[in-house]
């Protein structure tokens, strides 16, 4: 079985789940990309099992995340046509079965002239115009692209969807993100967390040369950008108030000061929206690290560490970091939202709280800050979700037989 990979950076979605099909299953994975992604970074392990084919840029001008957003249908087309070159330049890379990231990034909709093999999407997200992902800040000003870029950035998602012949999204909410008419289409199938790496076990006793006591609390906030799309102001005023109460707790902050989702410098106007809501309180910033990105093997080690772990998000695509924290055996309190309820059952296996209520989420910060070993259950209980639903090994056997029965179906025209 071969499978050809389509996206715009590697490893990205697809890196892991090539790794795991060569080795389990003895599959040939191929890439087309344009770059090697550092974050997350490639694993030499990857870089050695898969065949790797970077191409360049489709043509000069802005990159992907700089595009204009009312030029990215074009730059979609573009794209498409770099990669028919790709391919057509390639006759000997000849899959049994094509996956793309269905959007910007990965197009595959002039491929049918170039591959006989059925054409799988990823279907990872599909904007709303309202009241949902970046459009449900309403504490924040509204911006003027607002009701015209979900309009934008899904035609390409849309175009890519018609297309092929089937698409699969990693969880059943980001399936519903997509038109009820398009649903028989999509199949949900997770993509699988590395349940070795994060796992419970042996604390460590320091960060960055900077000793933790055993006494010391521990609270972590993870995010790829700190952003309003993800609550980092939120987070900022909950952890606060908390180490007003408390004089025992270290704060501990992963992420880029990059915003990848939404208008945060239209609201601010500040260089970046970390920096603003800095600027906007006056925080004992000798309680926090602010580590930056940071590679995963440092992530778990500190995800093993953290006594609470808070994830505040906007109702949009779950992030890793609560997936990591949740196999890691942390305690979660993570924002009341649609996505985030698909994972967490309140109470049973994490805590959550109304995104906009910072006194109510900080007040359940602290009782479990005051009393560790009766929410200890509750970072257990979410260790198992991740083993049982959620792990690697429990996900790649769907999705190799979702690969697989596709391959073995007959091209199907749109």
């Amino acid at each position: 079985m071969h499978v050809l990979f389509i996206h715009d950076a590697f490893p990205a979605q697809f890196g892991r789940l090539a790794l795991e099909l060569t080795k389990r299953h003895g599959w040939r994975c191929s890439f087309l990309v344009e770059t090697l992604s550092s974050c997350p970074t490639p694993t030499a392990e990857m870089l050695e099992a898969v065949e790797l084919h970077q191409i360049p840029p489709a043509a000069d001008g802005p990159a992907r995340d700089e595009t204009p957003w009312p030029q990215v249908h074009g730059r979609f087309l573009e794209q498409s046509a770099s990669v028919f070159d790709a391919l057509r330049a390639r006759p000997a890379l000849r899959p049994d079965l094509v996956v793309a990231h269905g959007g910007r990034g990965a197009p595959s909709v002039f491929l049918r002239d170039v591959v006989d093999c059925p054409i799988v999407t990823y279907c990872e997200y599909y904007f709303a115009t309202r009241r949902r992902d970046i459009s449900y800040r309403v504490d924040l000003p509204p911006a003027e692209p607002a009701p015209f870029f979900p309009r934008c950035i899904n035609a390409p998602t849309l175009l890519g969807l018609v297309d092929c012949d089937a698409g699969y999204s990693p969880t059943a909410w980001q399936k519903q993100s997509f038109p009820e008419r398009f649903h028989s289409k999509i199949e949900v199938h997770f993509d699988g967390v590395d349940a070795e790496l994060y796992a419970p076990g042996a604390k460590i006793k320091a960060i960055d040369d900077i000793s933790i006591p055993p006494a010391t609390k521990v609270v972590t906030f993870v995010s790829r950008g700190l952003e309003s799309v993800r609550g980092f102001d939120v987070f900022m005023k909950v952890a606060d108030r908390i180490a007003r109460r408390r004089s025992d707790v270290l704060f501990v902050v992963v992420g880029g000061d990059e915003t990848h989702y939404g208008w945060d410098k239209l609201h601010t106007g500040s260089p970046s929206f970390k920096q603003w809501v800095l600027d906007g309180g006056s925080y004992d910033l000798s309680r926090f690290l602010f580590l930056g990105r940071i590679a995963p093997e440092r992530l778990a080690e500190i995800l093993r560490r953290t006594d609470l772990h808070i994830y505040l998000s906007t109702p949009f695509v779950t992030s890793w970091s609560l997936f990591n924290a949740m196999s890691s055996g942390a305690v979660v309190l993570a924002s009341d939202v649609e996505p985030v309820r698909e994972l967490i059952e309140p109470g049973v296996n994490g805590l959550v709280g109304p995104l906009f209520d910072v006194d109510r989420l900080t007040e359940t910060a602290l009782r479990v800050l005051d009393d560790p070993a009766t929410h200890a259950p509750l970072g257990r209980a979410a260790r198992r979700t991740i083993e049982e639903k959620y792990s690697v090994d429990v996900c790649i056997p769907p999705l190799r037989d979702f690969f697989s029965r596709m391959s073995d179906r007959s091209r199907i025209s749109p």
